[in-house]
């Protein structure tokens, strides 16, 4: 039995761990749960939390949890963005190949890996942030909407073309999060996008975003080893 905390940064990525991944790794003797950056520190000063953050505070959650879970039974992960790291977020070693998203993905995942120094950590940054699983979800999102919405969930469709999810770039107006909202300006993350990867369901997000599927294969594994 592995017990695995999954770090996340805010409520939408906690709700799909608690929603879907649990669940869904509990099959492989994967017990997992997901833990909000920051949210113990926020809940003993009374604020009210909101997850993201600096490095500091994903560095400092980590190894709390890596310190006060010291048994060899014991994994955490991150479901963290891509876009829109933090400036103090560890930088890729001096000679990684970043000519692609994919190559700079991997280069951040072992300078994470390297800071925090833990053979039971498995370091995870979702290219290029959540609203990918909600692209992967297009058909799922339009069911959601009215049709206004719906129209224009079609039309992001169309200027996606045939880009694969996880290939939309991450930049300051076209990363996936910016084109929803300039598509679809009533959608919700916490709603409508929930909604749409819980009714797309894992095996088509797996598909549809490999770098996703990647990271669930490795978690599946962790009871297959562990047996």
């Amino acid at each position: 039995m592995i017990r695995l905390f999954v770090v996340v940064e805010g409520a939408t990525e906690d709700r799909f761990v608690n929603g879907m991944i649990v669940a869904h790794l509990a099959a492989f003797q994967v017990y997992a749960s997901a833990v909000t950056v920051g949210k113990a520190i926020a809940q003993r000063r009374g604020h009210r939390q909101r997850g993201g953050g600096h490095y500091r505070h994903w560095q400092r959650d980590i190894r709390t949890l890596l310190r006060s879970n010291p048994g060899d039974d014991v994994r955490v992960t991150t479901l963290f963005d891509l876009y829109g790291l933090s400036d103090d977020f560890p930088p890729p070693a001096e000679d990684a190949p970043l000519g692609t998203t994919g190559l700079r993905k991997a280069a951040l995942e072992a300078a994470l890996a390297r800071d925090i120094d833990d053979p039971r950590f498995i370091p995870n940054l979702q290219r290029h942030e959540f609203e990918a699983l909600v692209l992967a979800s297009l058909p799922q999102l339009r069911a959601l909407l009215d049709a206004s919405d719906a129209e224009a969930v079609d039309r992001l469709a169309a200027a996606l073309g045939q880009l694969a999810p996880e290939d939309v770039n991450d930049g300051a107006t076209t990363a996936p999060s910016k084109r929803l909202a300039c598509h679809v300006p009533h959608f919700s993350k916490l709603v409508h996008g929930l909604l749409a990867v819980e009714g797309a369901g894992l095996d088509h997000l797996r598909r549809q975003c490999p770098g996703f599927g990647g990271w669930l294969d490795r978690l599946e594994a962790l009871g297959r080893t562990a047996a």
